[in-house]
This record gives structure tokens, C-alpha cells and sequence, in this order.
């Protein structure tokens, strides 16, 4: 075999690899790794969130960056009841594990690579994280048994609870 043809193999096989790298690459937002820490350490947190909101972003299993073994597993209940009711809304309780893989197939639609072309649900998706990173970013170490878990309220005709 000639020198230029293992040159262009080389070649070839370089930026075949650089591709592979790039196609799982996204721009995420700064401190993205240290939220991704504390969400782990989250017991159970609740989103509240509309249905199709919901439906537009959670994970369906596709993202290769979480693989097969971080699918999230949650627990949505209509809320039919008190002054949220018939808007819509629903409430997403997860564990923080699960809001780990949550934050990751968030992250990975809303803050893709130029390489990767945006999503469909790339602005559900931000809307979702944008939401969500500054709420974890708040929580703080439970001081008693009795603290009630983090709810996240993401419905932008809701004044946010100060």
C-alpha cells in the first residue's frame, strides 16, 4: 500500500473520530456539572409544570448522552384540586437521580452543538431548564425532618413564590 493512501485513511479515520466526538457535544451552561451534583443529592423534588410541557420535554430514551441506564423514572398526577386547578397543570415528582437524567436530555436539547442542528423542542426545553438550574441552585440543606421537598412552579401566569 502507497503512502498516500495511508495518509488518506489516516486522514479519513481522524476526522471520523472528531465527528463522533463533536455529535454528542453541547454548549451547556455554566455550573451545569455542579447542579447536575446537587440534584443528585436531592431526595424527591416536584415540578409543577402544564401537561404539554411535560409531554414535550420528558425523556424519551433517545439521547445517547444519558444512555439506557439513566431513563427517569417520575410520577405525573393531575392537579384537579385548590387554585391550580383546570389549568392544565401537572406534578412531575422525581427523585434526584432521576432529575440527573432530567437535567442531562434538558441540557442536551436546549444547548445543542452547532454541529447538531437544534431540535424540535429546543425552546420547551430551555424554558424547562431555565426554570429549573436556578431553583437547584437555591435549595439548601433541609434543618428538619419536616421540610417539605422543593417544588418548582413553571407557569408563567403564576406570580413566583418569594
Amino acid at each position: 500500500m502507497s503512502k498516500p493512501c495511508r495518509s488518506r485513511r489516516t486522514a479519513l479515520a481522524v476526522v471520523a473520530v472528531a465527528c463522533l466526538a463533536l455529535a454528542g457535544c453541547t454548549q451547556s451552561p455554566v455550573k451545569h456539572d455542579d447542579r447536575l451534583t446537587k440534584a443528585a443529592g436531592i431526595a424527591r423534588v416536584t415540578i409543577v409544570c402544564s401537561k404539554d410541557l411535560w409531554d414535550e420535554t420528558k425523556p424519551d430514551g433517545k439521547n445517547i448522552s444519558n444512555g439506557p441506564e439513566n431513563t427517569v423514572k417520575a410520577t405525573v398526577s393531575a392537579i384537579s384540586t385548590g387554585p391550580r386547578a383546570d389549568r392544565g397543570l401537572v406534578e412531575v415528582s422525581m427523585t434526584g437521580t432521576n432529575l440527573v437524567a432530567y437535567l442531562k436530555e434538558l441540557d442536551a436539547n436546549a444547548h445543542p452543538s452547532s454541529w447538531n442542528g437544534t431540535p424540535g423542542n429546543a425552546a420547551a426545553s430551555r424554558r424547562v431548564y431555565d426554570a429549573i438550574a436556578p431553583a437547584i441552585d437555591r435549595i439548601k440543606a433541609a434543618t428538619s425532618p419536616n421540610d417539605p421537598e422543593p417544588e418548582i412552579v413553571i407557569d408563567d401566569t403564576i406570580p413566583e413564590k418569594v
